[in-house]
């Protein structure tokens, strides 16, 4: 693989953005709720599918650009090439980005064996695609605060509201929030945290460009976890010339993807859809998911450098201080099998645990309407509508207890997409 670092891609193009006071008091018919992997790939399939749905059609997001969570994740990380196949992404052009690195010379951006892209290959074929988007200018800043269902208001029950008390409404809503509010820290590690907030971080928090390099030489950082942000973050860190401690509950496991590719074919999700009970849906999702693995090239970098130690099956008992010096605090983290000393931050990558009621503008309407949750996850129906609310769906990690395993990742988009298709249309 070509592991050489990419610069990073902005989307700096002002047309694609509208401001949020052009949406207020307008009556929309179809408002995605999320500007990220999903809420796009829903907006340009539909477009593709009606053309004249731009007419009818918002994203908003409280971010200024398309995409903005997902490059910031990807830049935060080091992350240099996805694990989805070169096949997902955000347009439903299977070989699109394969045919995009054929024109543009840089199929050497595709990596072995499944010829997953570079993170800048697959950033500068999303600004390609988001022309679609910005040609008809539905992306809006719109931080949504409140979101109301009137049942009785009319064709458009919806009411959005921001932060700022601007509004508008609505005939249906899909919601593509994806998991950015339910960062997941361990129990043991919150007094820890808080007694040392600046050193103590989760990885959504945390950005290799943005650590402390003055003394990286000497520098030991200890990384929580066992899946793939962990090493990446490792694998980064110690290319950067600091010294990593990789410390995991379990045993490492090495795997290409992050759940089998049998979920994306018909026979895995006709199975799951026979299962009635939600419950035991949740259960297989995690059961297929698992904690956490890492990809056989990074296993293999990580493996190969004198600057990571691993530690599976280990637990952290304690972190405390050492005497500070002039410059800088040090931490003592003390772990099952010894003592690592001299330790200048401690990363979380703990992942995330999905929970609807972690949103606050859906705070209000879930407890309303009493919509039923499973270990956090709204009970979808079949077009992934969240009941008793009508026309108010769900994609992406939402929607897990009908898409399956999937559902979270790119790949996930085009699968509930085929769901949503014919009920958004009826919409226009």
């Amino acid at each position: 693989m070509n592991n050489r670092r990419f610069p990073k891609a902005v989307f700096t193009d002002s047309r694609l953005l509208t401001a949020d006071r052009h949406l207020a008091h307008r009556n929309v018919p179809i408002t995605i709720i999320g500007g990220g992997i999903h809420g796009v790939s829903i907006a340009i399939r539909l477009l593709r599918d009606m053309p004249t749905a731009a007419k009818s059609l918002a994203i908003v997001d409280r971010h200024p650009q398309p995409l903005t969570q997902w490059r910031s994740k990807t830049e935060r990380q080091g992350m240099t090439f996805l694990r989805s196949p070169a096949v997902h992404h955000i347009t439903p052009d299977a070989l699109g980005i394969v045919e995009y690195a054929e024109r543009h010379n840089r199929t050497n951006e595709l990596a072995p064996p499944y010829s997953q892209p570079s993170t800048q290959l697959f950033s500068d074929y999303c600004k390609s695609a988001l022309a679609e988007l910005e040609a008809h200018q539905i992306y809006y800043q719109f931080d949504v605060s409140k979101l109301r269902w009137d049942k009785g208001a009319g064709r458009f029950p919806f009411r959005l509201i921001s932060k700022n008390n601007e509004g508008f409404r609505s005939r249906c809503v899909v919601l593509a929030t994806g998991t950015d509010d339910c960062a997941y820290v361990p129990s043991e590690f919150v007094q820890w945290q808080r007694r040392y907030p600046d050193q103590i971080l989760h990885a959504s928090q945390f950005s290799v460009d943005c650590e402390d390099r003055r003394d990286s030489k000497g520098n030991r950082v200890v990384i929580v976890g066992g899946g793939l942000t962990a090493g990446t973050l490792a694998k980064s860190l110690s290319g950067r010339g600091y010294n990593v401690a990789l410390i995991a509950r379990k045993a490492l496991k090495t795997e290409q993807f992050d759940f089998p590719p049998v979920w994306l074919g018909p026979k895995a999700l006709a199975e799951f859809a026979s299962e009635t009970n939600f419950q035991r849906r949740y259960e297989i999702i995690q059961q297929n998911r698992g904690e956490g693995s890492i990809t056989p090239d990074i296993m293999e970098a990580l493996l190969n450098t004198p600057k990571v130690d691993i530690y599976p099956e280990t637990r952290i008992h304690n972190i405390t201080a050492e005497e500070e010096d002039l410059s800088i605090r040090r931490l003592r983290v003390e772990t099952t099998p010894g003592v690592i000393t001299d330790v200048s931050r401690v990363i979380l990558a703990t992942g995330y645990r999905f929970n609807l009621r972690r949103y606050g503008f859906l705070t209000e309407l879930l407890t309303r309407h009493q919509i039923p949750l499973v270990c956090g996850f709204p009970r979808l129906d079949t077009d992934l509508q969240l009941h008793p609310i009508e026309n108010l769906f769900g994609t992406g990690t939402i929607a897990q207890l009908q898409v399956g395993p999937a559902s979270g990742n790119i790949a996930g988009a085009n699968l509930a997409y085929e769901r949503l298709r014919e009920k958004l249309l009826s919409h226009l």
